[in-house]
């Protein structure tokens, strides 16, 4: 049995699904939670060498999440290959439901669909489980936003809700996993027009960070352990009014920043954080080009940072096409390495380095 584990417990976090269908007793082991322990541990160690990412998205033809790895070796991506996630049946859905957005945050995703009434669904695809969640219904809504992060205190996961009604009034709630309670946190101050103007958004140590585009543009962060607002942090040099801006990872320890701007010559610039916190950031430049040779003028609302080799690889789903680019931060060559038309409407998320959460939902 020792011996078992110690095998099954270095199997790839993508295959641990198969794992379990295999047998009665293997999926009794792996359900676990010591095996899980392990397993996760094993698998966070791998994911600093392998670089596992994690590729979330949705189709509103059969109300299904798909979850696929991204191979970061071959450069390769292919939305057409076999689907490994949930379906949302009539059963759990009421009536027909559309995937309207994905988060990600620590091991599990939040999901938004939409029918009659918004409602949301967290996931573990490492366990497989799934919960239903209720949205208050003391609202009428005209803007929303949302945001998945954790209490670092506790590692306690929850999700902020901010919402605007047709008087202009913001209503802030906060739904935490570990006692499924929504509350109101009291004097937490969000400016109304900055719901209007957030775009990007990512969550980094458990606190969620938005690109708002309003006067120069800035970083707003969400502080989940102290359960509120941070000041507005400044943006790289770079940006301007022309530039468009999208937000990725580093290893779960910075955040990055693409900024293009395709009016006139093409040029793009990508930054990383020294260091981030709710309340300061620090920049450095990853590197710059200008007249970059691209196809699309329409470019990235995915992107991936190769450190260790200075490479970006960034993704963009204009229209049903996946186009995926290898930018060198040394030379400034580019090159598209994968074209796939697929069914699917569009990348939802991107998550590098993703590690297994042993949270039970």
């Amino acid at each position: 049995m020792e011996l078992l584990e110690e095998i099954l417990s270095r199997v790839p976090v993508k295959s641990i699904v198969t794992v379990r269908s295999t047998c009665k007793n293997w999926n009794v082991l792996t359900e676990d939670q010591r095996f899980a322990n392990m397993h996760i541990e094993k698998a966070a160690a791998a994911s600093q060498r392998e670089k596992e990412v994690l590729v979330i998205t949705g189709d509103p033809n059969d109300n299904s999440i798909n979850v696929k790895f991204y191979d970061f070796h071959n450069k390769t991506f292919d939305p057409s290959t076999k689907r490994n996630g949930i379906l949302i049946t009539q059963e759990n859905s009421y009536s027909e439901v559309v995937l309207h957005r994905s988060f990600y945050c620590n091991g599990l995703l939040l999901c938004l669909w939409r029918n009659v009434k918004l409602r949301l669904l967290v996931w573990n695809p490492y366990w497989g489980k799934t919960r239903w969640i209720n949205c208050p219904t003391k609202h009428s809504y005209h803007c929303e936003v949302f945001a998945f992060g954790y209490d670092k205190s506790c590692r306690t996961h929850k999700i902020l809700w901010l919402s605007r009604d047709d008087n202009m009034n913001i209503y802030i709630d906060i739904y935490d996993l570990s006692c499924g309670l929504w509350k109101t946190p009291p004097d937490v101050a969000f400016h109304s027009n900055v719901i209007e103007y957030t775009k990007a958004s990512l969550t980094l140590k458990g606190n969620t960070y938005w690109h708002v585009e309003s006067g120069d543009g800035f970083l707003h962060c969400f502080d989940f352990t102290r359960e509120r607002f941070g000041p507005h942090l400044p943006l790289p040099s770079d940006i301007n009014h022309r530039c468009s801006v999208s937000l990725s990872s580093v290893k779960e320890e910075k955040l990055a920043v693409l900024l293009e701007q395709t009016l006139g010559e093409f040029e793009i610039a990508v930054w990383v954080t020294n260091k981030i916190e709710p309340d300061y950031v620090s920049w450095s430049k990853f590197f710059k080009f200008e007249n970059l040779q691209l196809k699309c003028c329409y470019l990235f609302g995915n992107f991936l940072i190769e450190e260790e080799k200075k490479t970006v690889e960034a993704f963009d789903d204009f229209n049903n096409w996946y186009n995926t680019y290898i930018i060198d931060g040394e030379s400034g060559h580019s090159r598209e390495v994968d074209s796939t038309k697929s069914s699917h409407p569009r990348l939802y998320n991107i998550v590098s380095n993703y590690v297994p959460s042993s949270v039970q939902i």
